[in-house]
């Protein structure tokens, strides 16, 4: 495992610019970075990650670095690369297991555990090995957040030392909690309002039209350019102003990097995964995974959860992906997206995890494919007109393809009429009427 990571992270590595190449060998403790030439600077950071060399604490005199911005997903794979290897080296020493390190600083970290192969990771500013010891004590489970004492030992590996809390909770109280799996599912039965008053026309129309239910499978469908990820959001800000008692994860995979920056900005109150488009599938589905590994653990905690996914048109390429672009989808590559939608639960125990993503009924090469084989799994669609993205017309919202199996268990009987009614109407005359309601 520990080969294909390294010679996905020296890719990487290769297509950085020098400026920014040194700001990732700053971050993970190459030695006078701004010194040295690419060669050198690249040479010594896959020494780093395949542990044949060890960091160096950043130097604190001299200028301050001109800028604090890095490929922090490239560092923090770098630093997990080294963490395997030189956990790999210790097995093969035969050196015995112990919950203590004895060495280093101290400090405090909290992150989302992560399984890899046979190993536990927390995945945070920097990637932190939990012994499986600990998992079998307090019966972790992967997307649990994981708050401890850490210790930096020798080389550099930093090592879960003591478990001060898992899911905000003490580790012993989350004994006998529900097991996800194991909850019972059921038709959503309880609206989740988007409409924030006023002129929100997105809203008024979704919650008429498309309501969303407690334990959804949603998705916001439209070809490149009509605005799907404005709708999510639009959709998202509706949710967290009238049901704030909802947890909102927000999953971005194949991302701009600004555009990740804005997510985390506008929804800077929800749990934001982000995955950039440079650091390939691999980690676009390593994002997704433990985004819904992480909602399904708030679930189990019987919570309102919206785990929201950017897009899942975008995932399903990762998963189809060999390395060689391909027009063909994979059935295992459709597997895995069908398992992702899955994960949405109305729980008759209590709790919900409501999904809602995006996908593109035709776009370039496995899109097309992917949308057919997802669609009916759906059971909201927000469909999105071309025609009226292409006017300037928002939201560009289709009103007669936007649907929810299921409505009436959402809306009210006087609803159901006035939609019926509506959706005869002109695009033009609905948004009228809804704008005097």
């Amino acid at each position: 495992m520990s080969e294909k990571l390294l010679e996905d992270i020296e890719k990487r590595l290769n297509a950085k610019t020098i400026h920014d190449l040194r700001q990732v060998a700053r971050a993970v403790g190459v030695p006078r970075p701004a010194d040295g030439r690419k060669e050198r600077i690249l040479e010594y950071i896959l020494q780093i990650a395949e542990g044949k060399s060890n960091p160096v604490a950043p130097a604190v005199r001299g200028a301050h670095p001109k800028s604090a911005e890095y490929d922090r997903q490239l560092v923090a794979d770098i630093l997990r690369c080294r963490e395997i290897n030189l956990s790999d080296k210790d097995s093969a020493e035969e050196k015995p297991v112990e919950l203590s390190v004895a060495s280093g600083a101290e400090f405090s970290s909290a992150g989302i555990l992560e399984k890899d192969g046979d190993k536990w990771f927390i995945c945070g500013s920097c990637d932190i090995a939990v012994n499986p010891q600990f998992v079998q004590r307090y019966k972790l489970r992967e997307g649990d957040c994981v708050s401890g004492d850490c210790t930096r030992a020798e080389g550099g590996i930093s090592v879960l030392s003591s478990v001060n809390s898992v899911n905000g909770v003490s580790p012993d109280s989350i004994e006998g909690r529900a097991d996800f799996e194991r909850l019972t599912p059921i038709y959503p039965d309880v609206r989740l309002k988007i409409a924030r008053g006023g002129d929100d026309i997105t809203g008024k129309l979704i919650d008429l039209f498309a309501p969303v239910g407690k334990g959804q499978r949603a998705a916001v469908v439209g070809k490149h350019g009509t605005g799907k990820t404005a709708i999510l959001k639009e959709i998202v800000k509706g949710i967290s102003f009238n049901h704030p008692e909802v947890k909102i994860i927000f999953a971005a995979v194949d991302t701009a990097p600004e555009e990740a920056a804005e997510i985390r900005r506008t929804f800077s109150g929800c749990d934001v995964f982000t995955s950039p488009f440079d650091a390939g599938a691999d980690a676009h589905i390593r994002t997704a995974r433990l985004a819904l590994e992480y909602a399904k653990r708030q679930t189990e905690s019987l919570k309102d959860v919206l785990l929201v996914l950017d897009d899942l048109s975008k995932l399903t390429r990762a998963y189809n992906s060999t390395g060689l672009v391909s027009s063909e989808l994979s059935t295992s590559a459709l597997d895995s997206a069908k398992r992702f939608l899955a994960g949405a639960k109305n729980a008759a125990e209590g709790g919900s995890l409501t999904i809602l993503t995006a996908l593109n009924p035709d776009g370039v090469l496995t899109d097309g494919a992917a949308y057919y084989g997802l669609k009916d799994l759906c059971n909201m669609r927000v469909s999105l007109s071309s025609e009226l993205a292409r006017s300037r017309i928002f939201p560009p919202i289709d009103i007669e393809g936007s649907y929810t199996n299921g409505d009436e268990k959402l809306l009210s009987s006087e609803e159901i009429a006035r939609a019926a009614a509506l959706r005869g109407k002109t695009y033009a005359e609905v948004v009228g009427i809804l704008k005097q309601s």
